[in-house]
Order: C-alpha cells, then structure tokens, then sequence
C-alpha cells in the first residue's frame, strides 16, 4: 500500500510504504551508516546489543516505513510504543538523496501513523550533533528536554484517541 507520493524537481517519483521484512538489510545498513558517521564512539555498544536491534526491527515492521525514489528504497523510519508514547526510533535517508523532503515524508508518515493509531503524545530523541534536528524542528516538534548527549523532543499537535500499538 502506498501512502504518500510527491514528484520532485528532478522528474523522480518519491513513495511511502510500509516496510517488508526484505527491508531490514537496509536498515542494518543504514543504522550502521548512522552509528558510523554520527557516533562513532557507541559503534562498539551498537554492534554488541545486535539481537536487540534485530528484535526490534522485527517486531517494529508494522511501524515501520519505507520511502523510495522511482522503485528504488533510500530511506526508512519506524516508531515504537513506549510509556503511553509514541516515540520515533529512528529515521534514515541515504546521503546522496538528502535535501529532498524524503526526511520530512517519512516523518510526516510516522506523525499521521501515530494519531491514526491514537496516540496522543508523539516523542524523538535525538543525539546532540545530529543535523536531522533541524528536521524535527522545522515540523513542529519541540526540545523538551537537553540531556548529556541528547535533546528530547515532543509533538505539540497530535490529537488524543485510543492508542493502538
């Protein structure tokens, strides 16, 4: 099923989708690309806690989203419940295809995701040298909280419902 489409200025067709388990090779990669180029100093943690990760994606496919650029999957982002939350785990678009509004589709999808779920209280963390907070920034989302190494952040406009994992 595809949920958003948008032609960019380069003639490519831009698509959301919910994520396949065919899928999860690219989120390896791009969590790795992640931890690499943005925190190098926890890559080591990261690699160790790997059967955490693959629990988690497995079990976050139904929250789970993938964007693609003519058929082509370059991004993806997936949210978990937590504390009555819902809370962006992560969202990643492949370097050569930044700058597009892909970041803004997918997290847009994760918001409309939420609230279609019930979810009152949309929440991110994320780290304090990651650029995507301006991203997070520009759709609305709020710093609530600045931490050591991260600044928490929370959605101002969801519309409270009954939530739905």
């Amino acid at each position: 099923m595809i949920f958003r489409q948008k032609e960019c200025g380069l003639n490519l067709k831009q698509t959301v989708r919910k994520a396949r388990p065919t899928d999860l090779p690219m989120v390896y990669k791009g969590e790795l690309h992640y931890i690499q180029t943005i925190e190098p100093e926890h890559e080591q943690r990261w690699k160790d806690a790997m059967h955490s990760h693959l629990r988690q994606w497995t079990s976050a496919l139904e929250r789970m989203f993938v964007v693609e650029q003519d058929g082509v999957p370059v991004g993806y982002c997936f949210w978990e419940a937590i504390d009555g939350a819902a809370c962006l785990a992560s969202i990643y678009v492949v370097n050569e295809c930044r700058q597009r509004g892909l970041g803004r589709l997918l997290l847009d999808q994760y918001i409309d995701d939420a609230r279609a779920r019930g979810f009152a209280k949309l929440t991110l963390s994320v780290f304090l040298g990651n650029p995507a907070r301006f991203l997070y920034e520009s759709a609305g989302f709020q710093c609530v909280r600045t931490g050591a190494e991260y600044l928490d952040y929370e959605y101002p406009h969801a519309v409270p419902t009954n939530a739905t994992p």
